[in-house]
């Protein structure tokens, strides 16, 4: 017996110490690991308070920084354990049910996530905590969206000094058997209001869990000329098909259908598929590439019906407030007739700079030259040489934005613009000039 008891009192002294050591163990980990959190360092601080997890299981202070660390390392599924463990021993904590919905949301899981936010909710939480709850909420609802509309509707009303494009000489040589004959064309520029209208709508349909999405595009453009009538427009196109959505860029491949009248008359169709692709090589440069390719049919003249195919690419560049664009094209027509085809080449240049007051100025210039494969027969006793155009225009503008709704998802604009157009041709008939100034309101919605 008694050397049962000198036996205790032998081991006592070294259970205390082993004790002790574990305990110190166990809270150095604990407290470093927590020194580590507020440092930022998310991932050695989980590796240390799992440590001291592994040793202490049951102490909830220590689960909740665990639950902590394992969100910020990105590691959920452990982040979700530490944190049910705690809502076992006290089932109404509310910051740990807001610290689970967070989890669940980046898990994936939507509506456990809304379970927690709800119960957090009518536990009558401090107010800025309800908005950050009430945001997420809101976060969800939109990530489960699967139908999305937008656009914008335009009305418009320009003045234009040269609506029929007059040549800017009136006086043409023709030659007829080698004799040339000089006639004088009775046809003088004449100026016309437009009144016009564009809306332009969109519809997207965001499949769930999948890169992709499915785009669907509607435009109608309406012109109507105060006095020049026979110049009325419709113009309508349709465009619909998939849209991938990577890190760092957009592709979309949609198919297209394109309708004119003019003066309520079918002028023009055209079926086609257009692919579009907008890389952002850096936050400050993004490339634009598009290809699109059509069949025209033109109800007016057959002769005009044709394949048309068009290639763009060009960069763009933001600076702080100022944006800076460049586009180049080439666009091939072959049509039924000859004098009809042509190959042509498009260059853009556009800056726009931000103002205060929601204001930003814009200027541009764009470049078309056009060759044609043959002459027709009227521009072959003009100029017996293949016809050539070249025509620039030069715009520049003030755009401001008048008013925004609350929830910023519906707008008013204004815009004001100058538009001076010259062409030249070595067939005299094709040489003009004219001036647009044009007033626009649109609404985005």
């Amino acid at each position: 017996m008694s050397r049962t008891i000198v036996l205790l009192f032998l081991l006592v002294p070294v259970f205390c110490v082993a004790t002790l050591a574990k305990a110190e163990s166990t809270g150095s980990a604990y407290g470093l690991g927590k020194q580590y959190f507020d440092q930022g360092r998310f991932d050695e601080a989980y590796k240390l308070l799992y440590q001291a997890f592994s040793e202490n299981p049951a102490d909830l202070d220590l689960n909740f920084y665990l639950g902590r660390a394992a969100f910020e390392s990105g590691r959920y599924e452990e982040s979700v354990m530490a944190f049910e463990r705690i809502l076992i021993a006290n089932p109404e904590a509310p910051r740990v049910k807001l610290e689970l919905a967070r989890a669940h949301l980046k898990l994936g899981s939507r509506e456990l996530a809304k379970q927690y936010l709800k119960e957090v909710l009518a536990s009558n939480p401090p107010p800025q905590v309800w908005r950050n709850i009430q945001g997420f909420l809101d976060a969800i609802a939109v990530s489960e969206q699967r139908h999305f509309l937008n656009g914008i509707f335009t009305f418009g009303l320009s003045h234009d000094d040269n609506v029929n494009v007059a040549p800017s000489d009136t006086s043409v040589d023709i030659n007829i058997g080698g004799v040339t004959f000089p006639i004088t064309i009775d046809q003088q520029p004449i100026s016309d209001e437009i009144y016009n209208t564009t809306l332009v709508a969109n519809h997207i349909y965001k499949f769930e869990d999948s890169p992709y999405t499915w785009k669907s595009t509607v435009v109608n453009y309406n012109a109507f000329y105060e006095s020049q009538s026979v110049h009325d427009i419709n113009f309508v196109s349709l465009a619909s098909g998939p849209t991938l959505h990577g890190k760092n860029y957009l592709w979309q491949i949609q198919g297209l259908a394109i309708f004119v009248d003019v003066e309520h008359d079918r002028y023009q169709s055209a079926w086609g598929l257009n692919s579009a692709l907008t890389w952002l090589v850096d936050p400050a440069i993004a490339l634009n590439v598009g290809v699109t390719g059509q069949q025209k049919n033109n109800y007016a003249d057959g002769d005009k019906d044709a394949d048309n195919f068009l290639l763009t690419a060009g960069p763009v560049f933001t600076f702080g407030l100022n944006r800076f664009s460049i586009s180049v094209g080439e666009e091939f027509e072959n049509a039924a007739r000859d004098y009809n085809s042509y190959d042509r080449f498009i260059g853009l240049a556009r800056y726009d700079r931000q103002l205060p007051y929601d204001a930003a100025l814009f200027a541009g210039y764009r470049f078309q030259n056009t060759g044609y494969h043959e002459p027709s027969s009227t521009d072959s006793l003009i100029n017996p040489a293949k016809r050539s155009d070249n025509v620039s225009d030069f715009s520049c503008g003030l755009t401001m934005r008048l008013w925004q709704s609350p929830e910023k998802n519906r707008s008013l604009s204004g815009q004001l613009s100058y538009t001076h157009t010259k062409a030249e041709s070595n067939v005299p008939l094709y040489e003009y000039d004219k001036n647009v100034i044009a007033a626009a309101l649109s609404l985005s919605f």
